[in-house]
């Protein structure tokens, strides 16, 4: 299992930046990774966008950790249209391959994430874990009578389950695929942002198994130093 960080964002860099001068950055990534059952996890992709003193700081962490067995870093020289173009930056690493889609600056706090622990088929196609939420910045699911989702809404609170924001993907090809034809349809999303949860409803509408398992976590989105602080 492979797991991908597309960071390669201008915020992103600035936020880093400042750990970095405050002495926070390491702490951080810490706590990134021990989000994660990282014993499950053969590689490790972060794509970045270019700052020679980020690289080489995430170089050496990554170098130097006892709990990433392999990584790879993708610099890129300008932002993308969003998190999942970025994400598809890295195909030619991840053709076929069962990859976790998900971000540093997302905190899981407590107990690690374990996609096969909470999943009731790990042979899905989409495993993405729902949390209780109502916070309007969020994607939520919509279920029919039989408890079933059958489509997810960006920014919009239809219920209290909201997607967590990592997602595993069984086969990254097919989520390459599914990504493609949307771009395609809606010819590269030029009237709005392109979002995870448009491949997953591209998913779902067209009968592959999606799974939405309820967790209980304390979940926390780093946007400044200030959030970060609240957690160390």
């Amino acid at each position: 299992m492979i797991l991908l960080f597309p960071q390669a964002t201008d915020s992103f860099n600035k936020l880093f930046i400042a750990m970095i001068e405050k002495s926070c950055a390491h702490s951080f990534l810490n706590k990134s990774f021990d989000s994660y059952s990282m014993n499950k996890v053969s590689k490790v992709i972060l794509i970045v966008l270019e700052n020679k003193v980020i690289e080489d700081y995430l170089n050496e962490y990554l170098c130097n950790s006892k709990i990433i067995k392999d990584f790879e870093m993708i610099v890129l020289k300008k932002e993308t249209s969003g998190s999942i173009c970025t994400s598809l930056m890295s195909i030619s690493s991840l053709k076929n391959q069962e990859v976790i889609i998900s971000a540093l600056d997302q905190i899981i706090i407590g107990d690690q994430l374990d996609f096969h622990q909470i999943a009731i088929n790990n042979n899905s196609d989409i495993i993405a874990p729902t949390f209780n939420s109502d916070d309007p910045s969020l994607c939520f699911t919509l279920k029919d009578d039989k408890n079933k989702v059958i489509q997810l809404f960006e920014k919009k609170v239809v219920s209290n389950n909201a997607i967590l924001g990592i997602y595993m993907i069984k086969n990254f090809s097919t989520f390459y695929k599914n990504c493609y034809d949307l771009l395609l349809k809606y010819k590269g999303f030029q009237e709005r942002v392109f979002y995870t949860s448009d491949v997953i409803n591209n998913y779902i509408g067209q009968g592959f198994e999606c799974e939405f398992p309820s967790i209980e976590t304390k979940y926390s989105k780093i946007r400044s130093l200030n959030d970060l602080e609240e957690i160390l």
